[in-house]
Parts: C-alpha cells; sequence; structure tokens
C-alpha cells in the first residue's frame, strides 16, 4: 500500500479542489482518497510525501506522431532515415512525453506501425513512455498527400494511399490486422504535405462509411484529418468519432458535432508554432502561406465551440515544426489563451479524452478503482495553465517515474 500526501487535488471530475489530500494505492489503482484530517495512515504503508504541491491525473495527449519531432518539413527527411532508427527514436520520445506528465496519448500516424511496436515495448517493459492507442497509417486518396515515385516503400510514409469504398475497406483491415486501436482517415488535404487547398476534400462519404464499418466489426473508432467544413460534415455523417484540425471548420459542422456526440481535436500548437518562427526560422513558405490563410477562422469557430458545447478534446499534433515531444503542455495553454477556461481546459486533457478514447473507467480521474495515474506541480493550474510545463511527479500505474 501507498499513499500520496499534497496540498490540494483537482481530481479531473471538475468539482472543487480538495486540500491536504490523502491518496491511498494498492497495486496499481487507486484505493481511496481522503483529507488528511480525516484518515490515519496505517502502519507499513509507503508514504510519498508531496509537501504543497497541486495533484491531478496524468495527462491525456490525443494527437500525436511518433515519427516526428519538431522537423521543419516532413518531406525533406521522410525518405532519408531508416526505420528501426525511428523505431529506437521513438522509445526516447515516449519517455520525454510520460515524464512531461502525459501518462496516456493516442497516436495517429506512423509509419511501418511504429507506434503498434512501441506500444507493445512499452507494455512489455523494454521501453518507458505513457498508456498508448495507436492508429498505423493514415488512410489517404492517390495523390492525396506526395507525389513521391512509386519504388518509395510503404514503410516509408505515414499515410497508405486507397481509393474506393472497397479499397479504403481492404486498407482498414490491413491496419485492424496489425492491431491499431483507431482508423485514422485523410478527409481533406493538409496543411503541412502535400498540393492543393488544405480544405479540398478527398475521401467520399462512401469510401470513409466503409472504413468505419470496418472499424466497427472491430469494436474500434475513427478519427478524422479534415479542415473544410464540408468535409468535415461528410465526416460526420459517415460516422468518423473524432474530427482532427477543422481549420476551416464553420457553424452548421459545430452543430452537427453537438448533435451526433463528435468529439473535436482542434490542435493549435502547430498553427501558433509555424506563426511564431514562419521561414526565418527555415519553415517552408507554401506552409506558412496555408497556415496564414486558416488560423483567424480556427480560432474564431473555437469560441463558438465552447458556447455550444462541443466536445473539445486537447491534442498536440507533436512532431509538426517546432512542436517537441516533452513540450506537450503548450497545447493546453493555448486552449486558454484563445477562451477555454482553466478547468474546462484540464478535463479535456483527463476526463473527457478518457471519455472519447472508451477509457472513462480506467483515467483521466483519480477516484477509486482507476489506475494510479497521477502527476504533481508547483502553483495552481486553475490560476496559471502555464505551471503544466513543468510537471515534478509523475506516477504511473502506481508506478513513479518522475519525482524531483
Amino acid at each position: 500500500m501507498k499513499v500520496i500526501k499534497a496540498g490540494k487535488l483537482i481530481d479531473g471530475k471538475g468539482g472543487n479542489a480538495i486540500k491536504s489530500p490523502l491518496i491511498f494505492i494498492k497495486n496499481n489503482k487507486i484505493e481511496s482518497i481522503s483529507s488528511g484530517k480525516e484518515k490515519t495512515i496505517p502502519a507499513g504503508t509507503e508514504i510519498i510525501d508531496l509537501g504543497n504541491k497541486t495533484v491531478l491525473p496524468g495527462l491525456i495527449d490525443s494527437h500525436i506522431h511518433y515519427c516526428i519531432n519538431g522537423e521543419l518539413s516532413l518531406e525533406n527527411f521522410l525518405l532519408r532515415e531508416l526505420t528501426p532508427f525511428r523505431a529506437i527514436r521513438a522509445a526516447e520520445y515516449s519517455k520525454r512525453d510520460l515524464l512531461a506528465g502525459f501518462t496516456t496519448v493516442r497516436a495517429v500516424g506512423d509509419p511501418a506501425f511504429i507506434d503498434v511496436a512501441l506500444k507493445q515495448a512499452i507494455a512489455a517493459g523494454y521501453a518507458m513512455g505513457p498508456r498508448l492507442m495507436t492508429s498505423g497509417h493514415m488512410l489517404s486518396i492517390t495523390g492525396g498527400r506526395d507525389n513521391f515515385p512509386e519504388e518509395v516503400s510503404y514503410s516509408d510514409h505515414i499515410w497508405v494511399e486507397c481509393d474506393g469504398p472497397d479499397g479504403v475497406a481492404k486498407a482498414a483491415r490491413e491496419q485492424l490486422k496489425y492491431g491499431v486501436d483507431w482508423i485514422k482517415l485523410g478527409v481533406t488535404g493538409a496543411v503541412s504535405a502535400g498540393g492543393g487547398l488544405p480544405g479540398a476534400q478527398q475521401l467520399t462519404e462512401e469510401e470513409m462509411k466503409a472504413a468505419v464499418s470496418c472499424a466497427r466489426m472491430y469494436g474500434k473508432k475513427v478519427s478524422g484529418h479534415a479542415h473544410s467544413a464540408e468535409g468535415i460534415k461528410a465526416a460526420i455523417n459517415s460516422g468518423v468519432d473524432s474530427i482532427e484540425h477543422g481549420l476551416l471548420i464553420d457553424e452548421e459542422a459545430l452543430h452537427m458535432m453537438v448533435e451526433h456526440g463528435t468529439y473535436w481535436v482542434p490542435t493549435f500548437a502547430p498553427i501558433y508554432n509555424i506563426q511564431e518562427y514562419g521561414v526565418e526560422k527555415g519553415i517552408p513558405q507554401s506552409m506558412v502561406d496555408r497556415t496564414q490563410s486558416v488560423a483567424d477562422n480556427h480560432r474564431k469557430w473555437y469560441k463558438k465551440a465552447l458556447e455550444l458545447g462541443v466536445k473539445i478534446v486537447m491534442g498536440t499534433d507533436v512532431g509538426m515544426p517546432f512542436n517537441y515531444h516533452g513540450k506537450n503542455a503548450l497545447e493546453i495553454e493555448l486552449m486558454v489563451k484563445y477562451g477555454m477556461s482553466e478547468m474546462s481546459a484540464i478535463l479535456s486533457s483527463t476526463s473527457l479524452a478518457a471519455e472519447m478514447l472508451g477509457w472513462s473507467d480506467k483515467i483521466g480521474t483519480i477516484a477509486p478503482g482507476f489506475y494510479a495515474d497521477i502527476i504533481a506541480l508547483d502553483g495552481d493550474p486553475l490560476v496559471d495553465i502555464g505551471v503544466l510545463k513543468d510537471i515534478q511527479f509523475v506516477m504511473k500505474e502506481g508506478n513513479v517515474v518522475k519525482s524531483t
């Protein structure tokens, strides 16, 4: 038995903070919680005294890539690295994410099933990292993301090309064959790769429905990389569970999200970093121009989404230019900067994210029966959300992995 003593507890459920909590942990789960004034600690209990620190549930990053880490341009290095090197490096990235307080992440596109292998390595104790949900390769139409020659191998790509309902279904089944937890769809064009407008719809509703149908047969969920309002609406109509990015979203799409219970992962950090660093720091001019064309719309409708009650989940898109593993908490800070309350941003990064992942009975909350995923920091994130950038204590499933 272990017990954590701290100054304050924010439990991830949205209620008032608990002062002087005692969090009792047995094996890898939380057994009970009480005020330090209400319960004595049994003899023989291991005491972890965190002083006046604030404790929270382990954070959840719902949009991450393990094959990249802030590089300036995906195309510049995509064909120059060996897959085994990427896999070894991914283990280092996962360690950085965990030590930053992110005890669960969802990977949404990596080559050669690196994310699936990393998940297996973490679970078997060969690598250190968060609890991991995987997506394998994103499903994209032919030419939707690149014009690389055909001799470039399938394993080199974050995406796999497929066309027509049957082709998309086959590609989805191939991802499911290797054990992915989510299917990711390239619903529209991208800001960071490929040609054309970021909002141009690529997959048809019939193609998306084929992927969703395959995923459901396996009890899996589907995410959709989508920027344009029309693409987002088509994805929602197709049964996609989460919309990633949504830079050109509109009010009708937001109302549809509320009606269908679709989650939105807006990923502000990539846009922020591209605008912050720009061509002066080496970001391609085309990427800067495409970002400038969508940023204002993105933030405008985010504020409306907050008013409407859209389920907004934190995801960083770590890996994009100047967006680094271990620096994930920037996204939470931006969500508050652009209009979300501090408490809502914490819930978006804990219990609401757990709900989207289908793990709302296991993670995202400090409560009896949940995994003992606990972080601690100086200061109060309800006053200054920026303190989440400096996590001093991390526990994953009852094991302390960081204590400073």
